[in-house]
């Protein structure tokens, strides 16, 4: 599919993911509008060049975008979709940043009788940190986005928004909503339960003397283990939430390997615990060569 020069594409909220996505845009083959509530965030984005132009009027951009991405917290791309239905144009594309895609594809169903095409989006990317002010230009260099086609999306409508992931350096992969939301339960949801039950099993002591010397004793280990639980309680809260029975599943199969551990540990079978521990690390090297290929 050949890409018109000056497609429009409108990003919907600009924290760090959708003002990221504005500044990894420029000097490309689409045109950057968008719209946020905050007027001195919008003034900031065309000032910054965030975005080519920003509308103070949101049906506005979305009657005029030929492909809207909604980078807005789950519940508002739900709430989005179908309260202002009617206001995209006709023959356009929506797609999103949300993490998960089950919900957000049956609220899609509301652009149907409007002739509106949507194609769900997830890119792996991201940090514990949250705003426009922690945006910047290569966030999304070189991660995975996972692109979920509803049953009734065009060809071309899934090749638009795998045009615009491609553009900004990423690599992208076709799979269904309810396999996506298993997978980031997996790779994604359950890691952020785990970094907060790590710092707080750690760092939740019962005084203030024992407190300081758990504060003392950690290192560059427990701050790249626990980096994550820095991340907004209010997002991820909506993200297992909306998540609730993959992320259960997830959270089953970590329970069985650390109980194996423990189980290794209390009968003294270190020959076992070696073996696991080595398997792990294994796992984890060819992800990074894995990581590292894609790079090159």
């Amino acid at each position: 599919m050949d890409q018109p020069r000056n497609t429009v594409v409108a990003i919907i909220g600009l924290g760090l993911l959708g003002a990221s996505l504005g500044m990894a845009l420029r000097g490309g083959a689409f045109r950057r509008t968008g719209w946020t509530r905050r007027e001195s965030i919008r003034r900031w984005a065309v000032d910054c060049d965030v975005l080519d132009e920003c509308e103070d009027s949101l049906e506005e951009v979305l009657g005029k975008a030929d492909l809207t991405i909604l980078a807005l917290p789950l519940p508002e791309i739900e709430r989005y979709l179908k309260e202002y239905a009617h206001c995209f144009r006709p023959g356009s594309v929506v797609s999103d940043i949300g993490s998960c895609k089950s919900g957000i594809m049956k609220a899609a169903e509301a652009l149907k009788p409007f002739g509106v095409h949507f194609v769900g989006g997830h890119p792996m990317a991201g940090t514990e940190k949250s705003g426009p002010e922690s945006a910047f230009p290569t966030l999304y260099r070189n991660a995975d986005v996972f692109v979920c086609p509803g049953e009734e999306s065009p060809e071309e409508a899934v090749e638009l928004v795998e045009q615009l992931w491609r553009s900004v350096g990423t690599k992208t992969s076709r799979i269904s909503a309810a396999r996506h939301d298993d997978l980031v339960a997996h790779t994604s949801h359950v890691l952020h339960i785990l970094a907060s039950a790590l710092a707080l099993s750690i760092l939740d002591a019962p005084d203030e003397t024992l407190r300081l010397e758990r504060f003392r004793g950690c290192a560059t280990g427990f701050r790249d283990t626990s980096r994550i639980a820095s991340s907004s309680p209010l997002m991820w809260r909506e993200i297992i939430e909306n998540n609730r029975e993959a992320v259960l599943v997830a959270m089953r199969d970590f329970d069985r390997r650390y109980e194996a551990y423990r189980r290794m540990i209390e009968t003294g079978d270190f020959d076992s615990f070696e073996r696991e521990f080595a398997h792990g690390k294994l796992l984890r090297d060819s992800w990074l060569e894995y990581k590292s290929r894609k790079r090159e």
